[in-house]
């Protein structure tokens, strides 16, 4: 296998393209996950050390080196409680995806270990949050009967679309088993 063929612009542009990713640029997050660009842009021939490849990509190497984290257990709660304050479900997966700074951090060995943990830590009761995160018959059934009186088209795919995590839990074979019976269920079985 060839040897890729570092060039300045190259390392420039991937640290940028890996920036852009949320990629640890710290020397230490970078040696372990693209050991080659670390070494090519420290070498003689290119950047001499890895804060002067950064700077070169125009960024603020006080920001990525792992000395002056953008996180704190401060930070991870106030993201969380902004986060809460928007109405934002902090449990779910799409929640999780979108702030995966927030999440990585909060779950960190140095910062909270868990989510759990840094919700608890924001003043959130974890419990309550699960408990109405987890989708009963009767939330499910509540839930159908809301949509329907809303106007929203209750076929399948429309819901799919629009509340998949509701498709999802009625579909469960402890809940209903499919969407229909759980129109059925709603008295709604010809909305379908």
């Amino acid at each position: 296998m060839a040897k890729r063929k570092w060039t300045a612009e190259k390392l420039v542009a991937t640290i940028r393209h890996l920036h852009e990713q949320g990629v640890d640029l710290s020397p230490t997050g970078i040696r372990r996950t693209h050991g080659s660009l670390f070494s090519s842009a420290r070498s003689r021939s290119h950047f001499g050390c890895w804060r002067r490849a950064i700077e070169m990509a125009d960024l603020d190497y006080d920001k990525i080196k792992r000395g002056e984290q953008v996180w704190s257990p401060k930070r991870i709660v106030q993201g969380i409680r902004e986060a809460y304050e928007r109405g934002e479900d902090l449990l779910s997966v799409a929640f999780k995806n979108r702030n995966k700074k927030l999440y990585s951090a909060a779950c960190a060995k140095r910062y909270f270990g868990s989510w759990r943990k840094a919700l608890i830590a924001a003043g959130l009761d974890y419990d309550k949050m699960r408990r109405d995160h987890f989708w009963s018959q009767e939330r499910i059934v509540r839930k159908i009967q809301e949509l329907h009186a809303a106007g929203q088209s209750l076929n399948w795919s429309s819901i799919d679309r629009v509340c998949p995590s509701l498709y999802r839990a009625a579909r469960r074979k402890e809940n209903f088993g499919s969407w229909r019976a759980a129109l059925k269920a709603a008295g709604l079985e010809d909305s379908g």
